[in-house]
């Protein structure tokens, strides 16, 4: 996913700026995939009034989280670019549309799905 992402920001800014952008976007997606779940089991298993207690003091729990994730992926993805275009750069183009198309649905699918979260359930309940 990294590569990808790094990829397509290369056509559009330095290379100095791609580990920083790519790690922020693979980030973003982990970060909304752990909300969704978190979402889901705060919504099946706990009523409104609890939800809402629940929500306020895991806040600053959930920032300090995804300020931990961005970092950790950053200093994971930092210069490993080149690495990693060795690896993935010689795949046919049907491995590069279908992990593309994987990449757009880990990137998609979170974000879609917590508007949809909290459109299908009743928060006033």
């Amino acid at each position: 996913m990294y590569y990808r992402l790094a990829a397509w920001y290369f056509r559009f800014e330095k290379k100095g700026k791609i580990s920083f952008g790519a790690s922020a976007l693979v980030s973003l997606s982990q970060v909304m995939i752990l909300t969704n779940i978190l979402g889901f089991s705060i919504n099946e298993f706990y009523e409104h009034s609890d939800r809402q207690y629940v929500m306020n003091k895991f806040r600053p729990f959930y920032i300090v989280i995804i300020l931990i994730i961005a970092f950790v992926n950053d200093y994971r993805y930092k210069n490993k670019y080149n690495a990693f275009k060795e690896k993935w750069e010689n795949q046919s183009k049907t491995e590069k549309s279908i992990y593309g198309f994987i990449i757009l649905l880990l990137l998609i699918v979170p974000l879609v799905s917590v508007p949809i979260m909290l459109g299908l359930f009743d928060f006033r309940k």
